[in-house]
């Protein structure tokens, strides 16, 4: 997949293309269902499937929000090239979002991005997409756009678990809870973190338990606190894992980690890469009073977390 990030890059390809339009954090399966639509439709009107979404939050550039906090990722940059990639995603147009793109009127962002830019033949969005200065852009106009420019528009519905329509920001609700199944049960796979290997305290080899404290990306959604079951790709090999997620109470720490114990895997992976899959939260952390009684749980904890994922189909990215 071709991962483009400037207009220079884009003056002198003038393929047709099929372009979805979004954030797309997570690509969770109303994002695939969108996502699937436009490669599809690109197949059958021989056009180039392509996605164009911002690199950058749109809030960063508001001036009367200096201080404000943005939402955590759930799925960073790298993550989604990649599981567009093996949607079928031909290209990624990751603009920077400014005050001149956010002052653009609606049907001058359709004319000189979907129309000059992209050379777009066909726009997929879904039911509540909106664009152009203040948001004004909505789906009615963009109607109106593609007769006045001469695309085909598209609109994919909602997709809905139960009553409730499957977004990002439920999405993240769940992942702060720490309802690793339900939010499996939206993304269409277990949420994932990946990154390097830092060395940590050694205090899980001093207690039998050696662990992977994996590096974590500014702005990445990290569960709630608690011990969870998890599975643990290095290189193409899965194993079990155990992992904590917190400061580490009984040692009084205050920065939060993601710690992992792989299960059946004694590997030095400080500055290694892994991916870490979580499939449920099997308990909240707890302040042990004795390393002896912490041991002991640890014990009981992975046996537990064996015992959940060998019935479980590991589904990974």
């Amino acid at each position: 997949m071709k991962v483009l990030d400037n207009y220079r890059e884009l003056m002198y390809a003038s393929e047709p293309r099929a372009v979805a339009l979004g954030n797309f954090d997570g690509i969770h399966l109303g994002h695939q269902a969108l996502l699937h639509t436009m490669v599809r439709e690109s197949g059958l009107q021989r056009l180039i499937p392509t996605v164009y979404t911002f690199k950058n939050h749109p809030g960063t550039v508001l001036v009367d929000r200096p201080n404000q906090v943005f939402p955590s990722k759930i799925t960073p940059i790298s993550l989604k090239i990649r599981i567009m990639e093996k949607m079928g995603v031909e290209m990624l147009f990751l603009d920077k979002f400014t005050k001149e793109l956010m002052q653009m009127p609606p049907d001058i962002f359709a004319r000189t991005i979907l129309v000059d830019l992209l050379n777009a033949k066909l726009v997929v969005v879904g039911e509540d997409f909106r664009f152009g200065a203040k948001a004004k852009g909505d789906i009615n106009m963009l109607k109106d756009l593609s007769v006045a420019h001469d695309f085909r528009l598209i609109v994919v519905p909602p997709v809905f678990d139960g009553n409730s329509k499957i977004s990002s920001t439920q999405i993240r609700r769940e992942i702060e809870k720490g309802n690793m199944e339900k939010v499996t049960r939206l993304l269409g796979r277990p949420f994932m973190m990946y990154n390097k290997v830092e060395r940590g305290y050694g205090r899980g080899r001093t207690l039998g338990y050696p662990t992977a404290n994996l590096i974590l990306e500014e702005q990445q959604m990290v569960p709630a606190e608690g011990v969870y079951a998890t599975c643990v790709r290095i290189d193409a090999k899965l194993y079990f894992g155990a992992t904590s997620v917190g400061a580490n109470p009984t040692f009084s720490a205050k920065k939060t980690t993601v710690e992992t114990f792989i299960i059946d895997c004694d590997l030095m992976l400080y500055e290694r890469e892994i991916e870490l899959y979580f499939h449920k939260k099997i308990r909240d952390q707890i302040t042990f009073q004795q390393v002896e009684s912490l041991k002991k749980q640890i014990q009981q904890d992975v046996q537990v977390i064996k015992a959940y994922l060998q019935t479980k189909k590991t589904m990974i990215v």
